[in-house]
Parts: structure tokens; C-alpha cells; sequence
């Protein structure tokens, strides 16, 4: 099959008259956001703090009956530092995250005690999106899969950088987990692997040309881990597809397929997003959705909603599906992990006595072999039937004599309870900490991990040696 001039593709699925715009839209990046990542109402806190040092927030032009999706950002740009390298950042308070990108995890809606499968989790950004929300309501889990290592190994770190500790992660083909966890999730993102052809404004030379065969493969494979996202839903819950792809062969034809094989089994929800804009009904000689359907689903183009290319649809389980059980033959055991009623009464004593941090509702502790984990007691939920590689976040480090180390997310998670073993850092030391260098001064006891604050949120961890405050951070 012929590659095709990428301007030249998207003329045959837009109307001419916005082509000189899509152009256009091209020439001019799209502007940077981010996501905060904490409770609702200690989101306001760091407002002004962002407007002081010239990076003004702002929503997106986005909204459902007149409120707007607001999770992510817009934020003001500074030419000469990336947001990436920002302490808060480091620290695991916000996490650049495309506008665009962040609406799928919002449209699924997740509610107070979900459990919730993030099918296609890496890098983490909308997993770390749905864990926020859940631990913002004081209830529910999510189980992130990824089976690639190397992008395993991302979704870990930021899943662990900002403190996600309702979270735990498996390694499953995302065709497979559907038949493994049968029906067990309320609630399934499906962000699924696509060709990013909604993305090129990122990458220029992407602009050239396209190679057809490459959508229709992502296509085949896109429809079988969302059949597999279907399966792994219980009966009354809801499955959110998303790429950042224009290709119609990755989204509406996907959508239709689903829908025929499922009918009457599933529903098509629609997208509340007021601004979007609707599905294809129809690429070539090939009909994908009917009318009523494209008005269900939400397409995001960069010359009218301003943000990266996406598409999102929404479904709704109505009835069990058959399936044919499988086995993973790994035992839950290969973990090694303690949730004993001595462990958790041994961290909170130590917690106490060392940092000064009250008992606190909703937590659980399990320890491996070399770390202590903090979680929320929602992880019994996960299916039975899973191997997960991790449950929460390490907060200890087991050292060879037994002894217990402090761990970063020790500080993210709860450095805002403690009141003993402390520091209260100003905005010139935060950013000090973050260029690498070390603090000068009696901070505390020689030898000591100290909880580093930033305006009372735990920042990171430092150790005093001699006259100087090491950083822990990196």
C-alpha cells in the first residue's frame, strides 16, 4: 500500500474549507499544561503560587453544561525553564500532561470506590489522573498494566513520584487481561497504543508522509485489547476508548466493530464535552458509525479545539458476556508480601515515635523482602486471578541489618501529617534542593533522614551530614 502525504490524508476526511486552518495549526505549538496532583481543596494553594513566578494557570475552553474540565491546565510559558525540571514537579506535585490527553480519564467519570483497569497505563499520566480522583473522593483503586518493560519501568517511577498509593501494577498484553480478570473492574481505560497521528504538531518531519498499513495495524490490534477492556468490565460498568490519532481507521472503525459484536450487550454513551466535535460517519467506501453514534463520540482537532488530535468514545456494559477462562500460572505467593496486623502496628509505632505522624485512616502497609509499601486497604479488591509486580508505594527500605530507611514516598505521601524531623524549606531552598546542591546548616541530629516540607506538603527527604543537608532527591 502506497504512503501518502500526511496534509494529503487528512484532506480526505475534512471538509475543504478548514484545510488552510488544520495548516495552519501546524505552524504553532500547543500551548504546555499540566495536571496538580492533590486533594480538590488544596488545589488553590498552589494558584497563586504559580501566578507569583510569571506561570499563570489557566482552564481549557472545554466543558459539559457550563462546567468546564479542569483537571489539567493550561499553563503560561517560560522559555527558560521546562516545567519538567520544576521542584514541584520532582517533588511529584504536578505532571505535564497535554490538554487534550487529559479529557479520557475525566469522561470516565470514576466514582467513590471504584476499581478501576488503566488497560494501556504508560507513562502513567492517566493513571495518575484516575488514582488522584480516587483518592480526592477517600475511596477506591486502580490496577495500571503495562507489558512492555521499559515503559513499565516510567509508569512505576511516576506512578511512586507523586505518590499514588491506591495504585498497584501488572504486565499483562492488554488482549489477554480481559479473559484473566473476567468481568472485575467497575470502570476500564482503554488508551489505546495508536499511531499518534493526532500528536504530529510535535514532530514536524511526521507531517511528510503516512504509511496506511501501519493505521490498519494499530486498528486490528486496537480492537482486540478494547474487546479484552469489554470483557474485564462488570455488567453496569463503563469502558472509555481514547487515541491521539485523526485516523478513522484507529477510532470509528474500532468503535463500529465493537458495537457489532457486542450488540445489544453494550451501549455507546455520549462524550459530554460541549466543544467536541463529532465521529466519522463514513472513510472512503467503508460506512463506520451511523449518525446518531458520530454524535456520540468526541473528535479534538488542533484548529478548533486548539489541543492535540484525540478522539474518545464512551461505553456502557448492559449485559454479561461469554468467555473462555484463563489461568495465569504465577502464584500470587512469588510477591512475598506481608499485610500482617504486627506490621502494621510496628510502621505506625515507628511513624509515631520518628516522625511524629499519627495514625490515619485508609492505610495499609505491606512489606517484601526489602521494602515497606503503603497502600489503601481497597487493593483485597484486585481480581484473584492477577499477578501484580507492585501494590502501592515504597516508603521504607529494609537494610541488610534490619534496619528501616526512609523512602521518598515517605515524604510525598506523609510529610504533611509530620510534626517531629522536619524542615520547613522556603522557595529559594526548594529550588536549591532541586538544582542538585546541598543545604548548609544544622538541620538535625548527625546521620538523620529529615522530612523536607514546601509550605506544608511533604517535598523530599534530606540527611544530615556534618554541617550540610544532603539531597535525597536525586
Amino acid at each position: 500500500m502506497k504512503k501518502l502525504k500526511y496534509l494529503d490524508f487528512i484532506a480526505t476526511i475534512l471538509p475543504e474549507e478548514e484545510l488552510d486552518a488544520f495548516t495552519a495549526s501546524y505552524q504553532s505549538r500547543i500551548d504546555k499544561s499540566i495536571k496538580i496532583i492533590t486533594n480538590e481543596d488544596k488545589k488553590s494553594e498552589f494558584l497563586p503560587y504559580f501566578s507569583s513566578i510569571g506561570r499563570d494557570l489557566r482552564s481549557p475552553a472545554l466543558s459539559n453544561k457550563g462546567e468546564i474540565y479542569n483537571d489539567v491546565l493550561y499553563v503560561h510559558k517560560d522559555e527558560k525553564k521546562s516545567l519538567g525540571s520544576h521542584f514541584l514537579h520532582q517533588g511529584g506535585y504536578f505532571y505535564v500532561q497535554e490538554v487534550a490527553a487529559g479529557l479520557s480519564a475525566q469522561v470516565l467519570n470514576v466514582q467513590k470506590g471504584d476499581l478501576v483497569l488503566d488497560l494501556c497505563a504508560a507513562p502513567g499520566g492517566k493513571s495518575v489522573q484516575i488514582a488522584d480522583r480516587l483518592l480526592s473522593l477517600g475511596n477506591g483503586f486502580l490496577l495500571a498494566n503495562e507489558p512492555l518493560d521499559p515503559r513499565r519501568k516510567a509508569l512505576i517511577f511516576n506512578l511512586n513520584r507523586c505518590g499514588m498509593s491506591n495504585s498497584a501494577v501488572c504486565a499483562y498484553r492488554g488482549e489477554q487481561i480481559g479473559e484473566l480478570a473476567f468481568e472485575g473492574f467497575d470502570k476500564v481505560l482503554v488508551d489505546a497504543p495508536c499511531s499518534g497521528e493526532g500528536m504530529n504538531y510535535k514532530h514536524d518531519k511526521n507531517t511528510n508522509y503516512r504509511d496506511p498499513k501501519l493505521a490498519q495495524g494499530f486498528s486490528n490490534l486496537q480492537y482486540q485489547i478494547l474487546r479484552s477492556g469489554v470483557l474485564a468490565t462488570k455488567v453496569g460498568g463503563e469502558i472509555v476508548y481514547s487515541t491521539c490519532t485523526l485516523n478513522p481507521l484507529e477510532n470509528e472503525q474500532v468503535i463500529g466493530k465493537i458495537l457489532k459484536e457486542f450488540e445489544g450487550k453494550i451501549a455507546l454513551m455520549r462524550v459530554e464535552i460541549d466543544e467536541k466535535s463529532p465521529g466519522l460517519m463514513q472513510y472512503g467506501d467503508e460506512n463506520l458509525l451511523s449518525q446518531e453514534d458520530a454524535q456520540k463520540v468526541a473528535r479534538f482537532w488542533p484548529h478548533k479545539q486548539k489541543t492535540g488530535g484525540f478522539f474518545i468514545a464512551k461505553l456502557k456494559k448492559l449485559s454479561s458476556l461469554p468467555y473462555t477462562p484463563q489461568y495465569d500460572k504465577r502464584k500470587k505467593e512469588k510477591i512475598g508480601l506481608n499485610d500482617s496486623f504486627e506490621l502494621q502496628s510496628q510502621v505506625w509505632n515507628y511513624l509515631l515515635e520518628n516522625r511524629g505522624i499519627e495514625k490515619q485512616n485508609n492505610i495499609s502497609f505491606l512489606a517484601s523482602e526489602n521494602s515497606i509499601y503503603l497502600t489503601t486497604p481497597e487493593y483485597s479488591q484486585l481480581p484473584s486471578a492477577l499477578f501484580v509486580e507492585k501494590i502501592g508505594v515504597p516508603i521504607l527500605k529494609i537494610g541488610n541489618q534490619g534496619g528501616w530507611i526512609p523512602q521518598q514516598g515517605l515524604a510525598r505521601i506523609l510529610g504533611q501529617y509530620a510534626n517531629k524531623n522536619t524542615v520547613k524549606l522556603s522557595d529559594e531552598e526548594a529550588e536549591q534542593l532541586n538544582q542538585k546542591l546541598d543545604l548548609s546548616g544544622y538541620f538535625g541530629e548527625e546521620g538523620s533522614f529529615l522530612i523536607l516540607k514546601w509550605r506544608d506538603f511533604g517535598f523530599c527527604l534530606g540527611k544530615q551530614v556534618g554541617d550540610t543537608l544532603k539531597n535525597k532527591l536525586f
